[in-house]
Parts: structure tokens; C-alpha cells; sequence
């Protein structure tokens, strides 16, 4: 009995101390790096007394850890959250990918009057560069619908018995990714993806603004035109040089109202927010070029949710006219990661699901950005929403993103990748910092602001030759963002000089 007594008792405790050794996170080694002197120093500012800070620099030649500061931690990271979105797309889609949306009719064309007896169908393939500002110049946005117009009349298309329908369904019709703040959604940058985006799903809305600050303002138009839209306008005049005015309306809804303050003395001072409805505003976009063409069509112009509301709509079998293709990820990918615009990077997370599953969805690319990096690297420090980094429910920590880059750097696309990030003191978001220091021209990178939330995450090639991979990400600080984004360039001249 004492010797089972005393074999049970050895168990147990090893048992213990087993499940000690598993709760107990391993010892890391830490770096005694100037980078990392720095990084230890900064971390102990009194206005970061109540701030996360997560900070890891790994040398991509050695492998080993440059820098770490609460490197396991995850939190929020504003837009460095794009590079998750824009490496899988990368290994997933390919850089030469191309979005496809398609011109098709139902029905039959009678040959002796050229008239379409059946209906227009556009089918959106989820580009979000139709009618882009970052792809064409002003005044030339309507283009492609021209060239549109002018393909269905060569076509043999003089009159519609029917209508235009755009057809977006193959995204889901979410409006916007979950998580996205009441306060963003109706503005240009919380502008969310649609199977059949247009015009940046941007519109602008045109004021005339008063002789004195607090004077009244005036709403004169909005471009393009929203059908049935109202806007109730508490915008004021301000004795100011900014744009203060905030738009507030949910996707689909035709209720909106506007508050803020924009500049005083303007005769045409412009405001840009989000289309509530791309998918309608495309096929009123396309009817009208039809009719400035020529093509008269019957009837209004409506879309597949339209026809969705009251009983299941199923595109008929239609016929093919023309197939309109994007430019290239790789292209769309350097807007994401240079200037940070929020839509392309949620229509590329879009249709990343579409690949893998079929459809367009924002949580659903979501879990396949996480499930592909779970079985590289180790993502348990990943939580994902979004693919912008719009919503703060989102979540990273300094050493994924790290391995991350370190694992694209190993990729064919590797050199595409780097050159798809901005770069410190030359261009993007980053053109700004680091100018006149050993950090420009040489520290790339994605940056990322919010609310009381910075960060920065890509490549260094130092003075000496050494290849970094870098982040850094700091929430809740009590000084202002000029300040952190001080912080943080100090630490990539360090970087530039290790």
C-alpha cells in the first residue's frame, strides 16, 4: 500500500508540474540591442504610463530577435492590418489577378428593329476600381460606362424593352464589416465593399457656407445623384481651413443627416461620403449612358437585392456581351499598402473568400486569412474582422506580424511585396517621416492611425547591410499622435543604423 501510495503521489506531481511548465510562457532572451535600449526607454514615457506597447525586430539574416517588447501581444493596429489581408491575397489570388465584371442581356434581340426584348444585366465581379479617382482623371471617371454604351449599340442594341439590372450578389450584402463605428460608416473612408462598387462608392455632397463662423450652411447638390435620398444638414460655418463635417447613415437607408463645421466664404465646398447603395447607383449610371447614347430603355433601372426583397430573385440565363477586367492586385495592392484606402482592401478580403468558397464575404475572407497563416506560422496571436483595420475588434501582436513578413520574404513574390509598402521620407503614408535621417529610403512599411492607436510594420535595410522585419504598435496613449509617430521614428533611425 505505501508503495502505491508513493507511486501515485510521484504522478500527481508530475502531473502538476506539468500543467505549471504549459501555463508558464517560455523565458525569452532579451536583446541588448541599442534598438532595444531605445525601445525600453520609450516604453517607460509617462505618456505611455497606460498604453500597450507591442514592439519585435527580428535581424532576417541571423534570425535572431533585434528588439522585443511585449512582442506576444495582441492588440488593435489601425491599417498594418492591411498587410495580413494583402500577403494572403498575395499567396492565394496571385499578383496578376484580375476582378471581371460582365455586360450580359436575357432574352432575345429582334434583328429587324434591334430592339433587346428581355432586360440588361450588369454582373459584378467585385472590381473596385470602376470609375475609381485612383485610376482616372478627373473628369474622365464616367468613362468606362461610355465605352460601355458604346459596346452594347455596336452590339445591335438600339432600344431596351426592359430594364438595367445590377446584379452584386456575389457579395454578400452586408453594407459594411462587422465592427465598423456608427461615426465612420457614413463617410468616404467607411465606405464599405459591394459586389458591383462604383465611383470609389464615394459621393460628394456640394455646400454653400456663410460670411461668419456659426452661420448656417446651404446643401446644393450631391454628385452623383441619389435618387429619394434626404439629408437633414446641421453643418455649420467655421472660421477654418478644415473639413469638419461628419455624415451619418447606414448602408441602403435614404436617411441621412450631416453635423460638423466646414470652411466659411464657399461657394462650392465639397464633403465626400458613401454611397448607401453602389449596386443602384451603377445601373443608373449605365441607363443614363445608354440614353445619352442613344438607347432608349423602357423601364427604371433596378438591382438584384430589389428584386430579392419580397421573393427569391434568380438571374435567368442571359448571354454574354462584354467582359470588362480590372487592373492587376499587384496594382490595386499598392494603393492598399501605400496610401492606406480602406475599400480596396476590403474587396480584395472579399475576394479572397470568393476563391476559396465561392462568395463574397467579409467575415468568411476573415477566417481564411486566419486559417491560411495558422498553418504557416503561429497565428494564435491573430484575431481578424476586417481587412482594412477599420474595426477596433480586431487584433494583432508585433510577432505575427513579424513572421509574417519574414515568411513573404521567402516567397516568389517577395520582391513585389516589399515594393507594394511605403517608404520612409520617399512615398505613401510614410513619404513624411524619417526625412534627412539614415531611416529614409530605407525603412518600408504599412502604417496604420486611429484613435489613440499608431503602428508600423515592414522592412529595413540598414546601413550595414542587415535586413529587418519590423512592428510596432502602441494603443491608448496620453499624449498626441505627433508625438507617438516621434516615438516611433527615432526607433526606425535606429533601426536604419544597427
Amino acid at each position: 500500500m505505501r508503495i502505491q501510495a508513493v507511486y501515485l503521489f510521484t504522478i500527481a506531481l508530475f502531473i502538476q508540474s506539468f500543467a505549471q511548465a504549459q501555463d508558464t510562457p517560455p523565458v525569452r532572451k532579451v536583446p541588448g540591442t541599442a534598438v532595444q535600449k531605445l525601445a525600453k526607454e520609450i516604453s517607460g514615457y509617462q505618456s505611455l504610463k497606460h498604453s500597450a506597447f507591442s514592439f519585435y525586430v527580428k535581424n532576417m539574416g541571423s534570425g535572431n530577435a533585434v528588439a522585443d517588447i511585449n512582442s506576444e501581444m495582441s492588440i488593435p493596429s489601425a491599417s498594418t492590418m492591411k498587410l495580413v489581408t494583402t500577403a494572403t491575397a498575395t499567396q492565394v489570388l496571385g499578383r496578376g489577378y484580375r476582378w471581371k465584371t460582365r455586360l450580359a442581356y436575357s432574352g432575345e434581340i429582334d434583328s429587324a428593329s434591334n430592339t433587346l426584348n428581355g432586360d440588361l444585366y450588369i454582373i459584378g465581379g467585385g472590381d473596385p476600381t470602376l470609375g475609381s479617382r485612383h485610376y482616372n482623371r478627373e473628369g474622365h471617371e464616367r468613362d468606362f460606362l461610355t465605352t460601355w454604351a458604346d459596346t452594347i449599340a455596336a452590339y445591335g442594341i438600339d432600344s431596351i424593352n426592359g430594364r438595367v439590372i445590377a446584379d452584386a450578389s456575389i457579395y454578400h450584402y452586408d453594407g459594411v464589416p462587422s465592427g465598423w463605428p456608427w461615426g465612420d460608416i457614413g463617410n468616404y473612408y467607411g465606405a464599405g465593399p459591394s459586389g458591383l462598387t462604383i465611383f470609389d462608392n464615394m459621393c460628394r455632397l456640394h455646400f454653400e457656407t456663410g460670411e461668419q463662423s456659426g452661420d448656417s450652411t446651404m446643401l446644393l447638390c450631391i454628385t452623383p445623384h441619389i435618387p429619394g435620398l434626404r439629408v437633414q444638414n446641421y453643418v455649420t460655418s467655421a472660421n477654418s481651413s478644415k473639413d469638419n463635417a461628419y455624415v451619418y447613415g447606414a448602408p441602403y437607408s435614404k436617411d441621412w443627416f450631416v453635423r460638423g463645421s466646414i470652411p466659411k466664404n464657399k461657394d462650392d465646398f465639397q464633403v465626400k461620403a458613401s454611397i448607401p447603395d453602389p449596386e443602384y447607383i451603377a445601373a443608373i449610371e449605365l441607363d443614363y449612358a445608354l440614353e445619352q447614347k442613344g438607347v432608349h430603355v423602357a423601364y427604371a433601372p433596378t438591382t438584384y437585392r430589389e428584386l430579392s426583397k419580397n421573393i427569391p430573385f434568380k438571374r435567368p440565363e442571359t448571354t454574354e456581351i462584354y467582359v470588362h477586367r480590372s487592373p492587376t492586385l499587384a496594382s490595386v495592392m499598392k494603393f492598399v499598402n501605400q496610401k492606406s484606402i480602406n475599400l480596396f482592401a476590403e474587396h480584395i478580403l472579399c475576394q479572397i473568400s470568393v476563391k476559396r468558397s465561392g462568395y463574397g464575404s467579409t467575415s468568411n475572407g476573415a477566417l481564411v486569412c486566419m486559417n491560411y497563416w495558422k498553418n504557416k506560422i503561429d497565428a494564435s496571436g491573430l484575431f481578424m474582422t476586417d481587412g482594412s483595420g477599420l474595426s477596433r475588434s480586431n487584433a494583432v501582436s508585433a510577432h505575427f506580424l513579424v513572421d509574417l513578413l519574414v515568411f513573404m520574404s521567402n516567397t516568389k513574390s517577395a520582391d513585389g511585396f516589399k515594393e507594394s509598402l511605403a517608404l520612409a521620407g520617399k512615398r505613401g503614408t510614410m513619404s513624411g517621416i524619417g526625412r534627412g535621417t539614415a531611416a529614409e529610403g530605407r525603412v518600408f512599411g504599412k502604417s496604420g492611425t486611429m484613435t489613440r492607436m499608431k503602428s508600423y510594420a515592414g522592412y529595413v535595410d540598414t546601413k550595414n547591410g542587415k535586413r529587418l522585419a519590423y512592428a510596432m504598435i502602441i494603443n491608448n496613449y496620453n499624449c498626441s499622435t505627433s508625438q507617438v509617430t516621434k516615438y516611433f521614428k527615432a526607433l526606425m533611425v535606429k533601426m536604419a543604423n544597427y
